[in-house]
């Protein structure tokens, strides 16, 4: 595990990069301090990439040009995770694969004023049982002009995206599905409740489904 709280950067931003890094596994623990936290380049030979902990306003979090292939349940996985205000989180241009998901927040993730965007994988899940997705969301909230971005990716998996619980939006956020190409035999979406308030949006756009 590596703990962002035994680096010492008082009234500073920490920057720690993994460029070119194989893992076998590998937990990133926020303090609730302002992070960037860049992976790029990298591989993961087996395990699990986690995100856990709290990631302070204004932090970047960035999964680029990698390779995360495993035969856990889940590649990147964000359990126990919060990012404060203004905040981003951007997972782009990765091939990811896991038995069951490609990329999973297994706890209700907020998203203030910043965005988390999903980019350019290629996401794949090898398991076929029904309940397979490559995008599981347990609940997001947007809001205060944040928003939640899944654009122009290649998924191969039972379900697409999945928010498995709630997804609210609200004062101007943004949760938006956009040009991505879903190879799988059930939902390229599903939403099952979704709680839209002032100027906020919610779209699906121009992606194509292959079964």
């Amino acid at each position: 595990m590596l703990e962002l709280s035994r680096f010492d950067a008082p009234q500073q931003t920490l920057n720690i990069t993994l460029l070119q890094c194989v893992f076998m596994g590998l937990s990133i623990k926020g303090s609730g301090a302002c992070v960037h936290v860049n992976v790029t380049s990298s591989l993961l030979g087996s395990g699990v990439l986690e995100f856990e902990g709290s990631f302070g306003a204004s932090s970047q979090i960035l999964v680029a040009g990698s390779t995360l292939v495993t035969m856990s349940v889940h590649a990147i996985a964000f359990p126990e995770f919060s990012l404060g205000a203004n905040s981003t989180l951007l997972v782009l241009d990765n091939r990811i694969e896991g038995s069951r998901y490609a990329l999973r927040f297994s706890i209700g993730v907020v998203v203030d004023g910043g965005a988390i965007i999903v980019k350019g994988n290629t996401l794949r899940v090898t398991e076929n049982n029904g309940a397979e997705s490559a995008i599981c969301v347990y609940a997001v909230v947007v809001k205060n002009g944040g928003y939640f971005d899944v654009e122009n990716n290649a998924m191969s998996s039972v379900i697409g995206v999945w928010f498995v619980k709630r997804a609210t939006v609200s004062s101007a956020g943004l949760l938006r599905v956009a040009e991505c190409t879903f190879f799988g035999r059930t939902e390229f979406l599903i939403l099952r409740w979704c709680i839209y308030r002032t100027l906020s949006l919610f779209r699906v756009e121009h992606s194509g489904v292959w079964r």
